[in-house]
């Protein structure tokens, strides 16, 4: 008897849900479900012609619909840039499959319109935080020494170097050194290809971002935020199932955004996974 329900006790086990999984070799994740809706409650975004609207009004929180919420860090930030561009390629396979997407970027409405100008981002899906309540709120890093009242361009030196910001160096030397297990970032043909094809090619990624970087200094004064405290703010992405979350992802420094293609296997396989790179990465 004893031994029939040591037998069942182990089946039962192995047939529970592992809390914990491995979706690539970038993301750790783990379930979590509820307390991130709750903590948006009442936080209001506004549209890049200027009209607020709460955050949680923009879906029906029924089981079943799905929709992607990524916080991006302030408009003028490379993060957000090659989040951004990240996301409109994927648009369309996550809308195929009736999942919405939202992005919400910390600075102004000004700020909003102006990026999705350059980018080409769809307006109807970008908001706008002026004071960075949503990220607040879901306690994403603040960023380098956020309690000390300096300027937020002397935190972002240290941030850059990987103070307050763990992973950025190595993001940075990942943009050069290229990485066999990322996706290339220019569609062949490109000059690229002939150092290969199907990865990301040494200096690929820092060509990109070199030129993101000359986009954003040029509208430096268009796309920056007006309150300079959300330069530092980092930011995620949620992905729920109407109320529960069933991704999340914490920025744990710049450069560290949300791993799209985690994103996409998560939900669109509705895996109820939680991206926790922030706090397991050194």
């Amino acid at each position: 008897m004893q031994a029939s329900l040591g037998r069942a006790g182990a089946q039962a086990r192995a047939c529970r849900p592992s809390v914990r999984s491995r979706v690539s070799r970038r993301t750790n994740v783990a379930v979590r479900a509820g307390v991130e809706y709750e903590a948006l409650r009442g936080i209001t975004v506004y549209k890049p012609n200027g009209d607020p609207v709460e955050l949680l009004s923009l879906w029906t929180p029924t089981p079943g619909t799905k929709v992607v919420v990524t916080f991006l860090t302030h408009f003028a930030d490379l993060s957000s840039w090659e989040l951004g561009q990240k996301l409109i390629r994927v648009m369309p396979t996550l809308e195929a499959s009736g999942v919405k997407v939202i992005a919400v970027g910390l600075g102004s409405s000004d700020n909003a319109q102006e990026y999705a100008r350059t980018l080409r981002f769809p307006t109807d899906k970008l908001y706008a935080d002026p004071v960075g309540s949503g990220a607040k709120s879901l306690s994403f890093n603040p960023g380098f020494l956020p309690e000390v009242e300096i300027s937020p361009y002397a935190k972002l030196l240290p941030m850059l170097a990987g103070i307050g910001s763990p992973g950025t160096v190595q993001e940075v030397v990942r943009g050069y050194m290229g990485d066999r297990d990322s996706k290339p970032v220019f569609d062949s043909p490109t000059p690229f290809d002939v150092l290969g094809t199907g990865y990301q090619r040494p200096f690929e990624l820092a060509t990109l971002r070199l030129f993101n970087m000359i986009g954003v200094l040029n509208k430096w004064g268009e796309l920056s935020p007006p309150n300079q405290a959300l330069l530092t703010q980092q930011g995620g992405t949620l992905a729920f199932d109407g109320t529960e979350v069933i991704f999340r992802h914490d920025d744990s420094g710049i450069l560290k955004y949300t791993d799209v293609d985690a994103l996409l296997r998560t939900v669109l396989s509705a895996e109820v996974v939680t991206d926790v790179e922030a706090a397991s990465s050194t």
